[in-house]
């Protein structure tokens, strides 16, 4: 009953500022208005359509697929304000699912701003593709010929600033995203966005693009203000995987759980300029990812805080580490934990200026090298088990912390995630726990 009526309270708030609409798969009719459950849309396209700021697309239960090969499930056409977010959200207690075999399931780009996505189920076409037809897929290291392919390709959720204008002021959260031949959820030329609570797996295995997990690329400067522009918080990625060459360079690459990419904007004749924004990654749960469990590479002021990487670099040509900074200044790595197998290096530390790198702990390896970091606290708990609940299964991988582990009260007590993966408080100790979760 207190479901119902949390969940009733949120229809009514979200009402108030502005119309809902409603879309079904299995009642839904074109002819419809989509404003009461009763009469709804039968695609969220089209309700997407009808949007204005301040307005609310509550989507069925039922399977929304893309009517074209090279449609995106959904294009999100109209922008929000500041105070009047357009969101999309399964409705109360359902489940949609968006299956796509085009370029996108969901897409933002030409500028559209002010949006959030929660809520859904959205599966690329992996079940279709076979590795052997990927590996010379059109345009790819083998076959040059043709055009690219959106069914080894397609992104899960994708913000595009490049096409238009640039995206900004987006949130993606509590959607599961899996099996897509390109990345997961993605934003690139954009800022002030917010990844959180997604699950992302299995992803990126046929593109030649070289996808990730959960990605940021080149972000643009929407403003200079002080404070965090951009967040990645309590996700899970794992058997995210690179299987094809990327086309640049035909070796494999990426793969990783979470990447932020070339905020620099110096790759491709990027005329952006370096990016100012802050961004906070933080109660994050990255593993068994072809590439790194979370990587900055050639991107400034970022916060990597109380995250899990876990036996990462299943990729034999991924040798990075699990979590680091490459080329990159202005980087806080604190209070996570880094496990790696006996096959693979914990981190790196490759031309960074101004690193912070403090009360992480390494099991299976040995520091970093520290080389022209800059160290709260040398404190760096290396050699010990974490002792997590369940970490081998993937499906079902538990990564709290066991009441013998010396990740507890062993965190940093100046910069620290102020809340864990499962939203409790911290500390709950004399000090703040190392990983994603506070025992």
């Amino acid at each position: 009953m207190k479901f119902i009526y949390t969940c009733l309270l949120l229809i009514a708030s979200l009402s108030s500022i502005g119309k809902n609409y409603y879309v079904s798969a299995k009642k839904g009719d074109s002819k419809y208005n989509g404003l009461t459950p009763s009469k709804p849309k039968s695609r969220i396209q089209e309700a997407a359509n009808l949007t204005k700021p301040g307005d609310t697309v509550f989507v069925m239960n039922g399977t929304y697929s893309n009517i074209y090969t090279s449609d995106d499930v959904l294009d999100i056409p109209k922008s929000g304000t500041l105070k009047k977010n357009i969101v999309y959200i399964n409705y109360p207690s359902h489940h949609p699912i968006i299956s796509f075999s085009g370029w996108a399931g969901i897409a933002i780009q030409n500028g559209v701003s002010y949006i959030k996505i929660i809520g859904f189920e959205v599966v690329g076409n992996n079940a279709k593709v076979v590795l052997t037809n990927a590996l010379k897929q059109p345009q790819s290291c083998v076959n040059r010929k043709g055009n690219y392919d959106s069914k080894y390709n397609g992104n899960g959720i994708i913000i595009n600033g490049k096409i238009g204008r640039h995206t900004h002021h987006i949130v993606i959260a509590r959607n599961k995203v899996h099996d897509c031949g390109g990345g997961g959820i993605g934003a690139a030329q954009s800022d002030y966005i917010t990844f959180e609570e997604n699950i992302v797996y299995n992803t990126s295995l046929y593109t030649i693009f070289g996808t990730s997990g959960i990605s940021f690329y080149q972000f643009w400067n929407f403003d200079y203000a002080p404070g965090y522009h951009n967040v990645i918080r309590r996700n899970k990625c794992y058997n995210n995987r690179s299987l094809v060459p990327c086309i640049k360079s035909c070796e494999i690459l990426d793969g990783n759980g979470i990447i932020v990419d070339d905020f620099r904007n110096m790759q491709y004749g990027s005329k952006l300029g370096a990016y100012k924004g802050r961004t906070l990654i933080e109660n994050n749960i990255c593993w068994f990812n072809g590439g790194t469990g979370i990587h900055a590479f050639q991107s400034d002021h970022i916060d990597i805080v109380n995250n899990t990487a876990y036996c990462n670099l299943k990729s034999k040509e991924a040798k990075s580490g699990q979590i680091l900074a490459g080329g990159s200044s202005d980087v806080r790595i604190v209070n996570n934990i880094l496990v790696t197998d006996s096959l693979n290096p914990i981190n790196s530390n490759f031309l960074n200026t101004h690193l912070t790198y403090a009360n992480n702990l390494h099991y299976n390896t040995t520091n970093p090298t520290q080389t022209e970091a800059v160290i709260y606290n040398s404190t760096c708990i290396k050699g010990l088990d974490p002792f997590f609940v369940l970490p081998e299964n993937s499906l079902n991988a538990n990564f709290m912390l066991q009441i013998k582990s010396p990740a507890i009260n062993n965190g940093n007590s100046i910069l620290y995630g102020h809340t864990d993966f499962n939203n409790n408080k911290r500390p709950r100790g004399k000090a703040p726990d190392i990983g994603a979760y506070e025992y």
